[in-house]
């Protein structure tokens, strides 16, 4: 486990008390922007490189945002900060892209475990270990988008770090499994989390789908996403709150 300092951390520039407990973790720091205007009393309190954080409210319960840029080094690099400053349940809000047929574009997903595909992983732990999301956090996210009545898929990622890279026989071997989604971050995360003792879990929107050969135009798949988006803002902010709301 991270121990806490008052120091200043050197990418994040948080020290301890400026961040609560309860941290959701975007790529993209203008999806930061986005959870902030969802949020009560929202403030930004830090922003140096693709990190931006924000504080807020959500029923009444603490909650911060950070975005940690794309991929495993920058995100590793948040989460370590974050814990060392005092947060300890961590929510990966993001894009995925689909793999499985019967989830379109504009879904939302709840990652339960990833495919270690990512090099940042395994600089804290062997490949022999699995990478897997919290139970209490992920059982948390299924359980609110019952209560909001939203449909979620759940299943594991396939994390990897070449974006526009693709290994076709591994892509047809995942077809037969449980890999739902893939991204860049969820497998780090769930190592980090695993290795420092902390909370981790993931709810993705999907905004591609490699089975699927629709004929989708960029505006389209980017207005379907927008719409999952939404949606997995809402059930990881309560998510959050429902935790916070029953431990503290």
């Amino acid at each position: 486990m991270n121990k806490k300092t008052t120091d200043v951390q050197k990418h994040i520039r948080c020290r301890e008390g400026d961040v609560n407990q309860y941290v959701l973790l975007p790529g993209d720091p203008a999806r930061a922007k986005r959870i902030a205007d969802c949020m009560d009393e929202a403030t930004k309190v830090a922003e140096n490189r693709e990190y931006v954080i924000y504080n807020g409210y959500y029923d009444g319960q603490p909650v911060s945002v950070c975005s940690t840029g794309i991929g495993g080094p920058s995100a590793a690099i948040a989460i370590e900060e974050l814990a060392k400053v005092g947060a300890h349940t961590f929510i990966r809000v993001g894009s995925a892209g689909a793999r499985r047929s019967d989830i379109p574009i504009g879904s939302v997903v709840v990652v339960n475990s990833a495919v270690r595909g990512d090099g940042t992983s395994t600089e804290y732990l062997p490949m022999s270990y699995p990478a897997v999301a919290n139970f209490d956090v992920t059982n948390e996210l299924v359980d609110t988008s019952k209560e909001l009545n939203e449909q979620c898929f759940v299943g594991a990622s396939y994390t990897r770090d070449a974006f526009y890279m693709q290994n076709e026989e591994l892509n047809d071997l995942l077809l037969d499994t449980d890999v739902v989604v893939s991204e860049m971050e969820c497998s780090t995360l769930f190592i980090v989390g695993s290795k420092r003792r902390l909370r981790v879990g993931a709810v993705v929107g999907t905004d591609s789908n490699i089975i699927l050969k629709q004929g989708y135009s960029l505006e389209e798949k980017e207005r379907l996403y927008y719409q999952a988006e939404k949606k997995a803002i809402t059930v990881a902010l309560k998510g959050a709150a429902n935790m916070s709301a029953k431990e503290n």
